[in-house]
């Protein structure tokens, strides 16, 4: 089954209870409180476990880092849920967004940084990987002062 990529508007003042949530004795507890006090502002259609890859790929030959911002709250989010969980924030806009525009990249090359990456040659890579991309740069558009974009890929 493959895995869903939910990209979530949240106002950064509920930043401090999404642990909570993703704590709590409901396993559902996050989805629902993201579900409640968020936006959804992208449709991402793919297999969100291409994120698994992205991700990495990007931090290592691009030198674009989306996976540490808010440190304290991803760990805890990451130890309370089996969810990959990450937040693009207003300094991730401002270091990030013109390097992640899709113009910048060909599915030929992220096809063949995926198969650097996992050490396999799969059909249809590179275009999943500029997919997500993307969608991230899309949702990085939605973030300002007084919001962030929570990704989640269960």
């Amino acid at each position: 089954m493959p895995a869903t990529a939910t990209f979530i508007r949240l106002p950064k003042e509920e930043l401090k209870e999404i642990a909570n949530a993703a704590t709590g004795d409901d396993p559902q507890g996050l989805a629902d409180f993201l579900a409640a006090n968020g936006t959804s502002v992208v449709e991402f259609e793919e297999d969100g476990e291409i994120f698994s890859v992205l991700l990495p790929v990007l931090a290592e030959d691009y030198d674009i880092d989306l996976e540490t911002s808010e440190n304290a709250i991803v760990a805890e989010l990451a130890e309370a849920t089996a969810a990959l969980v990450f937040i693009l924030t207003l300094e991730d806009q401002k270091k990030y967004l013109e390097q992640l525009d899709p113009e910048n990249f060909s599915a030929e090359e992220l096809a063949e940084a995926y198969a650097d990456f996992t050490d396999e040659e799969e059909k249809g890579a590179g275009d999943a990987m500029l997919e997500a991309l993307s969608a991230l740069f899309q949702a990085l558009q939605e973030v300002d002062a007084d919001h962030v974009v929570v990704v989640t890929v269960t």
